[in-house]
Order: structure tokens, then sequence, then C-alpha cells
């Protein structure tokens, strides 16, 4: 049985879409239609969250659990597929992950609104799991004291060759709190090491508005 792969699909806004409501509109009417949402399941995907920066900025990010990733494949090469996705966005970076073996991750009772993510370039996934193992360990109770609802760890799923990449993906119930524990500087030393480049670190939160999820 194949593992379950998390996609996310992270872009900058086409100008015809930079109002969040007629990326919605056009999202909804195309990927998240109901013959699009009926497609996608048929190829395996199990999820569809939708989220947006906290900042201004006009981006969106789409995280999607998959059966595999031969679905994601068989998706993307779908034409309406394609042009959907050209009209959303003007730029976009699609990537496939695959859960980090042996990571301290878990699920906690709790509804969670925001999403802090971590991505960058690491020399050693093993390395890279057994430092972040630690540290997180080390700030679970902290973490859960500021309303974290979940953490995850992804390994990227690359051609050969290609270089590692860590994801980590933190859900959670306050944004204060959340940005309180990105803030602690005792945490982010511990998980530094990590990697081999300096990460990409950006905090979300579920796109206001009724979003085609599921």
């Amino acid at each position: 049985m194949s593992v379950p792969v998390t996609l996310t699909v992270r872009g900058a806004l086409a100008s015809a879409c930079a109002a969040l409501e007629a990326a919605r509109t056009l999202h909804n009417a195309t990927a998240g239609s109901p013959q699009g949402i009926e497609m996608a399941r048929s190829l395996g995907d199990l999820s569809h969250v939708v989220y947006v920066p906290r900042t201004a900025t006009a981006e969106l990010l789409f995280l999607d659990v998959w059966c595999d990733a031969d679905g994601i494949a068989k998706l993307f090469a779908n034409p309406a597929v394609q042009k959907s996705g050209g009209e959303l966005f003007a730029s976009r970076d699609a990537a496939i992950w695959m859960p980090a073996r042996a990571a301290f991750g878990y699920h906690l009772p709790g509804e969670g609104r925001y999403l802090g993510m971590i991505r960058g370039p690491i020399a050693s996934p093993e390395k890279a799991i057994e430092l972040f193992a630690a540290a997180d360990a080390r700030a679970l109770r902290a973490a859960r004291l500021r309303g974290i609802v979940s953490h995850e760890l992804f390994i990227r799923v690359g051609a050969p060759g290609d270089a590692p990449e860590l994801l980590g993906l933190d859900v959670w119930s306050s944004e204060a709190g959340m940005m309180e524990h990105y803030a602690d500087q005792t945490h982010l030393q511990a998980i530094a090491p990590a990697f081999s480049g300096r990460p990409d670190a950006t905090t979300w939160e579920r796109a206001p508005g009724a979003w085609s999820e599921w």
C-alpha cells in the first residue's frame, strides 16, 4: 500500500484574481466545482484546504493530501486544470512531500485556523529529523499552552539527484500563541542547524469566505 503524500501549491495571484473574492470565485468554479472535486477525488485527492498569508501579500496556499503521487501527475496533465491554474496564478510552486520517517509529530484536539510553515534545504534528512525531534519534544508543553493543534515534518519527493528539502507544518488555534512561539529564540536556535541553507518561514490563516474545500 502506498503512503499518502502531501501536495503544496503556493502561488502569486494573477492580476485578474488579485482581489481575494475574484480568486475565490474562479477557484470554486473550476477546481472547487462539483465536477472538479469529483475528478480530483477520483484520482486520489483526500483533502484540500486553502490558506492566505497573514500579511497583505496576494498569494494562495493549497494543502492537499493525496493517496499517492501518481494521481497528482494525472491531475496536472489535464488541460483544463492547467488552464484554470494559469488563470488563477501569475506564478506558482507545486511540490510533493512524503512524511518524514521517525519524525516527532502529533495531532491534538482543537480547531486550527492558523498555519506555520517552514521549508528549506537540508544536508541529511536523518540528521534534520533528529534535530527537530529533540527540539520539538522539549517545546511541546509550551507549544500546547500557546495553542498548537498539530505538528508534522515532510521530506520532498524530488527527481534523482535533487538536493533534499524539509517541510514543517504547524496548525494553531491561536494567532497570538503561534507568533509568540516563533519568536522564541530558544526553539529557533535548536532547529537552525537542521538546515544547510536559509529556510523560508511563513505564517498563514484559513482563507475567509466560502471556499470549496474537502
